[in-house]
């Protein structure tokens, strides 16, 4: 049986910019899209992502911990000349305690630094080739 492509029945507008609409459209254009097609399918598949997935939180979660242990390894071995087993199983429980909170801040900031990237990069890179600054 063909697989029947899907009825888009409802509609949604709105009213960007000039330079947003050549951004848009310059990203449509890279994916072999037209501008309608790439808005939807960027639109749901951003809000089909939605959180992260509990593995990457787990491996952000992990990476944080180790780097917070390393550095604060590092400056307390820096201070001090020696670091007691005491003290290094302090600095790692402490990282292990907020490892989850800020593996999942950062994955916000990430994502959020992607978006800007993604809309706000390509037009900002376009006005520097034009000699115009934001």
């Amino acid at each position: 049986m063909a697989h029947l492509p899907a009825r888009y029945t409802e509609s949604i507008g709105l009213k960007v910019t000039t330079d947003q609409y050549e951004t848009l459209r310059r990203l449509a254009d890279s994916n072999s899209k037209p501008i309608a097609e790439w808005c939807r399918d960027t639109l749901v598949a951003t809000v089909d992502r939605g959180r992260p997935s509990p593995v990457e939180v787990g491996l952000l979660a992990e990476v944080t911990a180790t780097q917070a242990i390393l550095i604060d390894l590092l400056c307390a071995f820096g201070k001090d000349g020696k670091v007691t087993t005491q003290k290094a199983q302090e600095i790692v429980d402490a990282a292990h305690e907020h490892k989850y909170t800020e593996a999942v801040e950062l994955l916000r900031l990430a994502h959020s630094q992607a978006s800007k990237l993604r809309f706000g990069g390509a037009a900002h890179s376009e006005r520097r080739r034009e000699g115009r600054t934001p």
